[in-house]
């Protein structure tokens, strides 16, 4: 028997109409009136387990289900799979049969529809369906804004197999489980028992990651540091296998609750999974970590842990790796993976210790406070950090530490002259609102620093040129060092740092002290900034070779992109937009089918009409397009352009049914020139219409298709003497 390969799964979707036909309906009056009262049956809870048990009996009563479940995805992939609820007749789920448990839900999401896994059709399915105790498997999709988030699966285990009317009453009945969630995720707030892992009672790896993700904004935002521990039990699978799953699972619990009684009630303790734990340590540098990691380490190597015998006779040692923030790493992927890395090497060198990341990386320890910055930082970062706000924020953040300020600021002037406030630290939420915006007119300190290309130090309110103290919504400055950005004689911008944390006054000596670093600071900004142009440069070149590649493939795109993007910028200036709208619609519209690269040619140059299956995979081209360019800098954007260009004004387009103003007025212009371009062209299924027929078919598409504004200003284009294709 072949393995069943989820990357390419044997076809099995259900083609027929799930619609329940007048004779099906007639015949099947208890079902129905069972499915008509579902959503009473499946009440008003809250609790998602209590709605799919209820869920599970309706399809007990309705098609004699025996086996049922509900998958959850989180990813693209087999691998972003898991089981939410299983009530199935076969074994509990196990490592060895994961893969056989949540590929009903992966094979859904391969076909975008419900499926039916047959082993009497296709082999490969015999063991999914033995590892859900079934002799046939139904999985039913569910859906969110689109995107497929899950699945409902049902098995049968005695009658087989599902009938095409039970498949038909199954998909009913998932579809009103789907309206059902949805509703409540409206209505509710998730309840708190859904961010609690079971066994243990601390808090779920979904909660932990979003809990780091906010910790991260916090310290970033506030100047404050955190730490990360990672921890892992020495030798608990070896425990558990010697002595029982029972007493796995009792050391996991205590273990648990050590964690919970040394940890403060701001920390977040989380089980990740397996013996794997993690405490968010807040405001926390890496000495205080260590200290407590040390203590839960002494803690529970005195612990007793139950025996062969049931007595408390065995002792077990903790790992823990530690990681700090910003002192280690200023991004989360980077901070998980070095406190990782750190547990690791605590994990190798026997065990019952704990490393914090500065000793495996070998820098040595840092003294909080004094002058001194790190400069090797400030190099680290401009070597691996393409994100010109992050590098930015990384820069800031070391210069405060350097010099103990409660504030500080960058701002950076681009070579069109205009400035934005690139990064922001210790602001609260109302000033962060007020200045997240980027561009935006110098204050009185920025044009003073960059008038004078001078540096400016304010020990006193009374010693600033303003002749009064600063104060802006309710924070009032005491003192403060600002000073010029250059390079070679170019003004990048400048740097601010108000209030020291020890209430001490800024004076020239700390500018003494810190005038070399930021002379480096500005150097590498200056590199920075033409790195970050050559990245984009490369990436749009590269894109562009594979928009090119593309028309020679399939020579009935030949020309395409130019004139579209021509007629968009025409469309643009018309409307009045300015260059910075009409740059990111250039590139858009330059690189708008970049995305069929991921379609199969055979369907590109299909002579006839498309199947549903296939259309759905050419819908996928502005959402593929979309990905291209993710990660180029300063294309944002052209990306969202690139994404929206098949959304309808009235929501009947692809990929999210974005209505009205809900798609960018770059992607409503390049819409309208991109349909009029592929009307007047040849295609393999069809001629190319006539410019004047193409005309009315798009003024046909208004406020239907099209925004009336933009479709308006297009044909208007196209009348123009200044248009090339008709008067």
């Amino acid at each position: 028997m072949a393995p069943l390969d989820l990357n390419h799964p044997p076809f099995c979707s259900v083609d027929f109409p799930l619609e329940l036909t007048p004779d099906e309906i007639v015949s099947l009056s208890g079902p129905i009136n069972t499915l008509l009262k579902s959503s009473y049956l499946l009440g008003a809870a809250f609790e998602i387990e209590a709605i799919f048990n209820s869920l599970f009996d309706i399809a007990e009563e309705i098609a004699q289900v025996e086996a049922c479940g509900h998958l959850r995805h989180s990813e693209v992939g087999p691998t972003g799979w898991e089981v939410a609820i299983l009530r199935s007749p076969g074994p509990p789920p196990d490592p060895e049969h994961a893969v056989h448990h949540v590929a009903p839900g992966a094979i859904a999401f391969h076909f975008g529809k419900t499926v039916l896994l047959d082993p009497e059709r296709e082999e490969s399915f015999r063991e999914t369906c033995d590892a859900w105790g079934s002799r046939s498997l139904l999985s039913c999709p569910l859906r969110r804004d689109r995107d497929i988030v899950g699945a409902l699966v049902f098995g049968k285990k005695n009658s087989h197999p599902f009938t095409n009317v039970q498949v038909k009453l199954l998909w009913a009945l998932a579809m009103q489980a789907q309206n059902h969630l949805q509703r409540n995720e409206s209505v509710t707030e998730k309840s708190v028992y859904s961010f609690l892992e079971p066994l243990t009672h601390l808090y779920n790896r979904p909660y932990f990651n979003n809990q780091l993700e906010k910790e991260i904004l916090r310290s970033r935002r506030s100047g404050e540091s955190f730490s990360l521990l990672m921890l892992d039990i020495d030798g608990f699978r070896e425990y558990k296998d010697r002595v029982s799953s029972a007493s796995g699972e009792i050391a996991l619990q205590e273990f648990a609750g050590i964690l919970g009684g040394v940890a403060r009630e701001v920390d977040t303790v989380a089980h990740l999974g397996g013996s794997r734990f993690a405490v968010i340590l807040l405001e926390s540098d890496t000495d205080g970590a260590v200290r407590l990691a040390n203590r839960i380490i002494q803690r529970f190597r005195r612990h007793l842990l139950p025996g062969l015998d049931g007595s408390r006779t065995e002792r077990l040692n903790g790992s823990i790796g530690i990681a700090s923030f910003p002192a280690d790493s200023f991004d989360l992927a980077d901070l998980v993976s070095k406190t990782e890395r750190t547990l690791y090497a605590a994990r190798a060198q026997g065990g019952g210790r704990a490393y914090p990341f500065h000793e495996i990386a070998g820098n040595g320890l840092s003294k909080p406070g004094g002058k001194e910055l790190p400069v090797n930082k400030i190099f680290d970062a401009a070597r691996s950090v393409v994100d010109m706000d992050k590098f930015l924020e990384i820069l800031l953040f070391t210069a405060m530490q350097g010099l103990g300020a409660g504030r500080g600021s960058i701002v950076v002037k681009d070579p069109e002259g205009e400035f934005s406030l690139t990064a922001a630290v210790g602001f609260d939420r109302y000033d962060e609102h007020h200045t997240a915006a980027g561009r935006f007119h110098p204050g009185l300190v920025t044009q003073w620093v960059l008038n004078h290309q001078l540096p400016l130090v304010v020990s006193r309110p009374e010693d600033s040129p303003f002749g009064h103290p600063l104060t802006k919504n309710g924070y009032r400055t005491e003192s403060f060092l600002s000073l010029p950005l250059t390079h070679h004689g170019q003004t990048l911008g400048a740097l601010h740092l108000t209030n020291r944390m020890d209430l001490q006054p800024f004076t020239w000596e700390d500018l003494k002290a810190f005038g070399p670093i930021a002379s480096e600071i500005a150097k590498i900004l200056a590199q920075g900034m033409a790195f970050h142009e050559n990245i984009r440069s490369f990436s749009l070149t590269i894109l562009s070779s594979i928009s090119g590649a593309l028309e020679l493939r399939f020579p009935f795109l030949s020309g395409h992109a130019v004139r579209v993007r021509d007629l968009s910028v025409r469309v643009a200036q018309r409307m009045g937009l300015g260059e910075g709208d009409l740059d990111p619609l250039r590139h858009a519209a330059a690189l708008h089918d970049v995305g069929i690269v991921g379609i199969p040619g055979g369907i590109l140059a299909k002579p006839g009409n498309l199947s549903e299956e296939e259309m759905e995979l050419v819908r996928k081209h502005p959402f593929i397009g979309s990905k291209m360019l993710e990660g180029v800098p300063g294309m944002d954007a052209a990306r969202r352009t690139i994404l929206e260009h098949h959304e309808n004004f009235d929501g009947t387009g692809y990929p999210f049914g974005l209505r009205g103003e809900d798609i960018s007025m770059t992607a409503r212009i390049l819409s309208v020139s991109e349909y009029f371009d592929a009307l007047v062209s040849r295609r393999p299924y069809r001629d190319g219409f006539p410019e004047e027929e193409a005309a009315r078919m798009v003024k046909a598409g208004e406020n239907t298709l099209f925004d009336r504004e933009v479709c308006n200003a297009f044909l208007e284009e196209l009348r123009s003497p200044s248009g090339d294709r008709i008067c």
